[in-house]
């Protein structure tokens, strides 16, 4: 319907316009939300739609161009009590393992975490190279230096969180496995 000076001087066609005002309004504003949404997922952090009781900080993989490689972040856990980690998995690869440093001295090597991973109240665990940490195995595509790979974590409350992690180059870390058979045809991470 065209605007003339009748429709400006009908009462109810001021709150039609207002409420396409106000419509707009919030799209443009929603628009900025996301705008900051994929910011802070580009920067290694949640991209998740819920309130995580863990937060994931600071995370990043080792790239790779094949095979397998590790998997670093800083998980906090802002609740009063404890939270298990039982799971991770990513499109990038074919499974993910929660790994731990295991031996003393010049005869540590790495295994699979034996059950969840606890995250105490109020405190944060830490998955860092030469200690805890995420192996990415059966990579499916070249892990390049300067993009994201998604990894999605499971709790045991059934919580999941998506989590994009930066691929960033690392030469160190070069741990080797335990027992040797466990992970025939992986080579160092």
């Amino acid at each position: 319907m065209p605007l003339n000076n009748h429709t400006l001087k009908n009462p109810a066609s001021r709150f039609t316009r207002a409420g396409v005002v106000a419509a707009v309004a919030a799209a443009l504003l929603s628009g900025c939300a996301s705008a900051n949404t994929a910011d802070s997922a580009s920067q290694g952090t949640h991209a998740t739609t819920h309130d995580a009781a863990v937060h994931v900080g600071e995370a990043w993989i080792k790239a790779a161009p094949d095979g397998m490689t590790s998997g670093f972040a800083q998980l906090q856990n802002t609740t009063g009590q404890e939270k298990a980690l039982v799971s991770v998995s990513s499109p990038v690869a074919e499974s993910v393992e929660l790994h731990e440093m295991a031996g003393t001295g010049t005869s540590m090597s790495m295994q699979k975490l034996d059950g969840p991973l606890a995250i105490p109240a109020n405190s944060t665990v830490a998955l860092e190279p030469g200690a805890k940490h995420l192996m990415l195995m059966g990579l499916k595509q070249e892990l390049k230096a300067g993009s994201t790979a998604t990894l999605v974590f499971t709790y045991a409350d059934q919580s999941t969180d998506e989590v994009d992690f930066e691929i960033k180059e690392f030469g160190g870390a070069k741990e080797s496995y335990a027992p040797e058979a466990e992970h025939s045809g992986h080579g160092d991470h």
